[in-house]
């Protein structure tokens, strides 16, 4: 490919997060053209295309992938259609961004990596708080040794509320699967080289006791020892009502880094009513500037074929700590790691 040719680049999936990354590819990206946009819903394909600019539209992803004019695919349909999607992407030859969670089997994320492989096209996975600025520093700290060993690690993911999901129409385990997955690739990237040998965790529908027969968890706490001798907590919730709440600490023998903020910004307005800061409502609000530059390496990928974000081992490395929280819950119990 020509450096001075931009990367045709087709979404597969036209819901929120796949509208905000074509959008990202649309206006952000300089070198990087939204060539389709592709979901099984025509109209909401149709309606994201449009107010892009898109030159194309479609429900048929088949078609998408057989066209020899787009370079890549930005997977970002429902989780369960992921590993899939990557295979069948692979096959074809396509570069492959894949949002988080790449599979929700590991038989499945075994798959999706062989077929990247063999079809020697890169694949990227969504985890974008790596991407962060306060996130990324902290990464630096501990590999330039300011902190020493890491010995106790904690990472937060909460959800702004008030919750207004509905529990039926949500997938079982999501909370482990779509939430904390996030978190569990954080921990092991920042403890890189540690292997995570025991996972316990404990959840329960706290903003929705109604749902919990039915399996709809909400709120979630795991616990993960390392074989370095790190312990980590990572907790999760789906209504903060203070707003959205992301943040990460790691405690070594030499000191501790501390990352991510749910204030905006510094400023803080001292009134009659007492001290009060504005906060974070959404992901794409947060992490504005890490998920645009998530896709900006992503496009740099396709132009070398050198994956330097996350790729399908760590979506598996992720995706079996999840499987292990999973499996804790129901047991009650701690799982050990083969």
């Amino acid at each position: 490919m020509s450096s001075k040719q931009p990367v045709q680049i087709a979404l597969i999936g036209a819901g929120r997060i796949g509208s905000f990354h074509a959008e990202s590819v649309a206006r952000r990206l300089v070198n990087a053209d939204l060539a389709a946009v592709a979901d099984p819903m025509a109209a909401a394909a149709e309606q994201l295309a449009a107010s892009l600019d898109c030159p194309l539209a479609t429900s048929d992803i088949d078609a998408v992938l057989a066209n020899a004019d787009i370079d890549a695919v930005i997977i970002a349909a429902p989780a369960r259609f992921h590993a899939g999607l990557v295979e069948k992407a692979a096959l074809a030859g396509k570069a492959v961004f894949c949002e988080k969670p790449m599979a929700l089997t590991l038989e499945e994320a075994d798959r999706a990596i062989a077929a990247a492989r063999t079809a020697g096209v890169p694949l990227q996975i969504g985890f974008n708080r790596r991407w962060d600025q306060a996130f990324h520093e902290g990464k630096a700290a501990i590999e330039q040794g300011k902190i020493g060993t890491p010995q106790l690690m904690r990472s937060v993911i909460r959800d702004p509320g008030p919750y207004q999901g509905d529990p039926a129409r949500t997938p079982l385990w999501t909370i482990f699967y779509e939430t904390l997955i996030h978190d569990f690739d954080t921990l092991l990237w920042l403890n890189a080289g540690a292997r995570p040998v025991e996972v316990y965790a404990v959840a329960d529908a706290l903003i929705r006791p109604d749902s919990r027969a039915a399996g709809h968890l909400d709120t979630a706490v795991v616990t993960i020892r390392f074989d370095n001798g790190a312990m980590a907590v990572a907790e999760a919730s789906f209504s903060a009502l203070y707003g959205y709440d992301i943040r990460g600490e790691v405690f070594g023998s030499k000191g501790m880094v501390t990352m991510g903020d749910v204030r905006r910004s510094s400023m803080t307005l001292f009134g009659a009513e007492g001290v009060s800061s504005d906060t974070w409502r959404m992901d794409t609000h947060h992490f504005v500037s890490a998920y645009t530059a998530q896709l900006a390496a992503f496009v740099e990928t396709v132009r070398s074929g050198e994956v330097s974000g996350p790729t399908g081992a760590d979506a598996r490395a992720a995706l079996q700590l999840a499987l292990a929280a999973i499996q804790s819950v129901k047991d009650q119990q701690p799982v050990r790691l083969a």
